[in-house]
């Protein structure tokens, strides 16, 4: 079982590599315009500012958990995914841009680390400490690199996260460990109802009064609590 998921390691880093060097995703500087514009107490963008409270809220409720070996950087992780998209959101810039998806990636590989160690063995797990991360920095510093908003490239970036959060779940289904399955899957039906309400952000935002960006931010925070959970013991 563990060379199973030493093997599902390596294809998941082969197809970052090949996305990398195949795939072109761009966006212009029109990604940085989001539907909530209110201002609230000299607060711009207010909604999709606070909403990232939630984060904050998850990781200081996670901080007391016990949980298996790479939880606290995990934990870390997604306190920092709240302040960096805080930030960003303040100010929309491709440099905040960047600085709000690297938590996010790196988060994403820390995650991925923590259950190839779990399930695939400590040598394993500390290989891809050290690889997972670099390239989840390397892929957002790469759209950065290539322009940005003008016509820089973020497949990687997009692949690095797809793949963060389709490998945990996978993983843990292949090989028996501590880290439990059932809220990795209930991380991915986060993940995907916080990309379906940012895809909406707009009509959302008519709907209720709250943008769907703002509300990714809430599922997508959920999303980590779950994968949080699963890492305890």
């Amino acid at each position: 079982m563990r060379a199973i998921v030493r093997l599902l390691a390596i294809v998941a880093l082969a197809v970052i590599a090949i996305v990398w060097v195949t795939g072109s995703i761009t966006r212009g500087p029109e990604f940085h315009h989001y539907a909530d514009q209110r201002t609230w107490l000299g607060v711009p963008h207010v909604g999709d500012v606070l909403s990232n409270l939630a984060f904050l809220i998850v990781a200081v409720r996670a901080a007391s958990w016990s949980g298996v070996r790479g939880a606290t950087g995990v934990c870390i992780g997604v306190g920092a995914i709240g302040i960096g998209s805080g930030a960003y959101h303040i100010a929309p810039s491709d440099t905040l841009l960047a600085l709000d998806w690297a938590p996010i990636a790196v988060t994403l590989s820390l995650l991925s680390a923590a259950v190839i160690r779990d399930r695939g063995g400590e040598r394993a797990g500390r290989i891809a400490l050290v690889i997972a991360p670099a390239v989840a920095i390397g892929a957002v510093s790469w759209w950065l690199a290539t322009g940005g908003t003008h016509g820089g490239n973020m497949a990687p970036y997009v692949a690095v996260q797809a793949t963060g959060v389709v490998l945990p779940p996978l993983l843990a289904l292949v090989a028996p460990g501590e880290v439990r399955v059932r809220w990795l899957l209930a991380g991915v039906v986060g993940f995907l109802l916080a990309r379906y309400a940012a895809a909406n952000d707009r009509a959302v935002l008519e709907a209720i009064g709250c943008s769907g960006h703002s509300l990714k931010h809430l599922l997508a925070a959920a999303a980590a609590g779950c994968a949080l959970r699963a890492l305890r013991r």
